[in-house]
């Protein structure tokens, strides 16, 4: 064998193994990961996530002539439901309700848009107890069960300006307009 085929067998040899290298060789990649903690012990029904109270009509002749004074008819209810409640951990729940409040009282909920009666606002309370649950502040503690728990309240129209009345007892400045209600409020849940 002359030197020459020796030269061209190894370049052969050379050429042949840097080919099968190079299809050998591994790319890189990358996988990401992603998810979420929390520390939620339950989570919101869907009907209680979005929902629209029909209040009903209410007469100016049901508000007593007292700032604060809530119409003489019955609170409209309304519930917030949680599921799939569990976690030794997290053993009560607050809620906390906000909103745009009204002018006179930031503790109750005001009107929004333009058009709103006048002198009128929200008080939410709890079904239960019948406590006053003012705008911006944590309930109390409510227990939370395995499973589902729901938590009852209400939402009542109350008398934010007073009537003025004339010394002979006739109103001559309502306090109070007609027309439409329209409010927003939006909750949190707290979990302990």
């Amino acid at each position: 064998m002359s030197v020459r085929s020796i030269k061209y067998s190894a370049l052969s040899c050379t050429l042949l193994a840097s080919l099968i290298m190079s299809t050998a060789q591994a790319a890189d990649g990358q996988i990401e990961f992603t998810g979420v903690v929390n520390d939620n012990a339950c989570t919101i029904n869907s009907q209680s996530v979005t929902q629209s109270v029909d209040m009903g009509q209410v007469r100016i002749a049901d508000f007593p002539n007292t700032v604060g004074a809530l119409a003489t008819t019955d609170g409209t209810p309304f519930s917030i439901s949680l599921e799939n409640c569990s976690g030794p951990t997290m053993r009560n729940a607050t809620v906390k309700f906000s909103g745009q409040p009204a002018a006179t009282d930031a503790t109750i909920l005001g009107m929004v848009g333009s058009n709103q009666v006048a002198g009128v606002g929200i008080q939410i309370a709890d079904a239960v107890t019948g406590t006053k649950l003012p705008l911006n502040t944590e309930s109390t503690a409510y227990t939370l069960r395995p499973a589902s728990n729901t938590f009852d309240f209400t939402a009542s129209y109350v008398r934010l300006v007073a009537d003025t009345v004339g010394t002979d007892g006739d109103v001559t400045a309502r306090g109070i307009g007609t027309g439409r209600i329209n409010a927003v409020a939006t909750f949190d849940i707290t979990y302990r």
